[in-house]
């Protein structure tokens, strides 16, 4: 047989095996669901909404937002296939938005169970909690963005790489609801009369159930406690015990960066309640002072009130979840690691183990950089 038949009788035979292009579908004959909302209505009815981009070059609107009421979230796909014009794919899915009303009833995680069982939908899709109702969110159409689903998931992955919020997937939140050792945590939004902003992190119990919320700041410490920081994290605090003329401009207040976080934690266990000490090195670089003070020649004198005002606004973030018998931190995971024993005999309420816990926490700022102009 010759070279060029061999050729040929190869090309035919991996022909043979191409996958075929039969259940092809035209994209203008699709439905992509870029985004789904949760909530009940003012007589406890679920409420289930959809958004989707619209390809029609006929359509005035970019996206088309449908809401329908449903039992199951599976019986909601029905509703929307005989609303919509095109086949329902939550293949492209990049926001859940549930609606606090919903966070606050016992049972809300069975409304997920679709999207973990079908194996075309996204399990890395955001999770986000509503401050409101997620129908002003839903039907929201800003005319200066983007498709608002996408707009969402990029405000969302901005926030959380600055360390403002929490992002939680829905495969990180299954994850943290089943892990006994921390308790989980979504972005939380919220839809002003000209935009939607990311207002912080909502805090749930292990059972799914909305418990408080942190804002920017507060989320900015829990990053560094949970020794988690992405990007260089930027912090402002007033220094209450630094002496200065009353003005309406020199507030007492610096912001400066933190590159690095060095942080040790210890685990005792002493009369039936655990004990943490957390230590935290904080490398800093000075970006704004809102005072009169040489800093380069006070810098000691500056260290030492920052650490104090730090470890204060830490404290108060840790007695807050701790009142709320939560753990979104994680120091369950050291006392199973270090005081497995202990461990074992609160694992199942860790949440109100830790509310009786004494959390110590230790702070050591060094200013690497004071400003190019002291």
């Amino acid at each position: 047989m010759s070279r060029f038949y061999r050729v040929a009788l190869l090309f035919l035979m991996l022909t043979l095996v191409l996958t075929s292009c039969k259940d092809r579908l035209d994209l203008e004959n699709i439905t992509l669901v870029l985004m789904m909302g949760i909530d009940l209505d003012e007589d406890n009815n679920l409420v289930i909404f959809s958004s989707s981009p619209v390809f029609s070059k006929e359509a005035k609107k970019k996206n088309e937002t449908t809401k329908v009421q449903a039992i199951t979230s599976r019986q909601a796909r029905g509703e929307f296939e005989a609303r919509v014009s095109a086949l329902i794919s939550n293949g492209k899915l990049q926001n859940i938005l549930i609606g606090r009303k919903v966070l606050q009833h016992e049972g809300w995680m069975n409304l997920l169970d679709v999207l973990m069982r079908d194996s075309k939908s996204r399990i890395n899709v955001r999770m986000i909690a509503v401050d409101g109702p997620v129908e002003e969110v839903m039907f929201f159409t800003p005319d200066d963005k983007r498709r608002l689903p996408l707009h969402i998931a990029k405000l969302v992955d901005t926030a959380h790489m600055r360390n403002l919020v929490e992002k939680t997937t829905l495969f990180e939140f299954v994850r943290l609801v089943f892990e006994k050792g921390v308790t989980p945590y979504v972005t939380e939004l919220h839809k002003t009369p000209k935009e939607v902003v990311v207002t912080g992190t909502a805090l749930l119990d292990d059972k799914g159930l909305y418990r408080d919320s942190l804002n920017l700041m507060e989320n900015e410490l829990l990053q560094i406690l949970q020794d988690e920081k992405l990007a260089d994290l930027t912090l402002t605090v007033i220094l209450d015990d630094l002496k200065h003329k009353k003005s309406i401009f020199e507030t007492r207040a610096v912001s400066f960066y933190i590159t690095k976080v060095i942080q040790k934690v210890k685990v005792d266990y002493i009369s039936d309640h655990f004990r943490f000490d957390i230590r935290l090195k904080l490398p800093v670089h000075l970006t704004e002072q809102m005072f009169r003070l040489n800093a380069e020649k006070h810098t000691k004198e500056l260290e030492t009130m920052i650490n104090k005002q730090l470890e204060l606004e830490m404290t108060t973030l840790v007695k807050k979840i701790q009142k709320n018998k939560l753990d979104p931190i994680g120091l369950g995971l050291y006392a199973r690691a270090y005081q497995y024993k202990a461990w074992k005999k609160v694992e199942n309420d860790w949440g109100g183990a830790f509310a009786k816990a004494e959390v110590n926490i230790h702070i050591e700022t060094t200013i690497k950089d004071h400003g190019e102009v002291q």
